[in-house]
């Protein structure tokens, strides 16, 4: 089944909310760039009262590694996303508390044979796809151009798991995972009232609509 994550969690009731819905894993943003920003402290009130097989997820953007060590160590989360061109192979190997998602963002200087050096270099086998912004890194509501988008799945499947993000939402998410087959997908925009503020009912909905899509991919198998 594809993987589901409802990221830019800031409040308890969205997090217990994604989590009875179905969602496989909830992010939680730390960067001071981003209008979903949640404090440490907050983050680890929500993330202590989550069930077992919930994975919080930490998203960065300009923490440094000990920094991201750090909070990781203190929110009690597994995971950190590293949503920057600027962590580089030397500077993701600092991370030591933590499994790593690296997003790349297929932009004007992106190339798949940087992100499989990338993977080569740091053994990192989690990646995300995002919609390229110069202004926002993250949770835009832009997506990808799906045959973009189906050539990096097609490629990350040889070396690691990836995710899609970038403009999902319950309208389109069920036709973006029968076309590209990732591995997992995510959302943040795509699920809420305003920036930060979950809509419960748009999360049954979306999670809803990729059960859907699993559904009928396996029906074809």
């Amino acid at each position: 089944m594809t993987k589901i994550k409802i990221c830019g969690i800031t409040r308890t009731e969205d997090a217990l909310a994604a989590a009875l819905a179905g969602a496989d894993a909830l992010g939680f943003n730390f960067s001071s760039k981003s209008p979903r920003q949640v404090s440490p402290d907050t983050a680890r009130d929500i993330i202590a009262g989550l069930p077992p097989l919930v994975t919080p997820v930490g998203v960065f953007v300009e923490h440094s590694p000990e920094e991201i060590t750090e909070l990781c160590r203190y929110c009690g989360l597994p995971v950190a996303q590293l949503h920057s061109d600027e962590y580089g192979a030397e500077q993701t190997l600092k991370i030591t508390e933590s499994k790593i998602i690296r997003v790349f963002r297929p932009g004007p200087e992106f190339s798949v044979e940087e992100m499989e050096r990338y993977a080569k270099q740091t053994g990192c086998r989690g990646f995300l796809f995002d919609a390229f912004s110069l202004e926002m890194a993250g949770g835009t509501g832009k997506t990808i151009e799906s045959s973009t988008a189906s050539m990096l799945f097609e490629r990350t499947r040889q070396i690691g798991w990836a995710l899609l993000a970038g403009g999902l939402k319950p309208k389109n998410v069920a036709h973006a995972v029968r076309l590209m087959k990732p591995w997992g997908v995510d959302t943040a925009s795509g699920v809420e009232s305003s920036p930060g503020i979950k809509d419960h009912k748009k999360i049954a909905d979306f999670i809803r609509a990729v059960r859907d899509a699993d559904r009928l991919l396996a029906a074809a198998d």
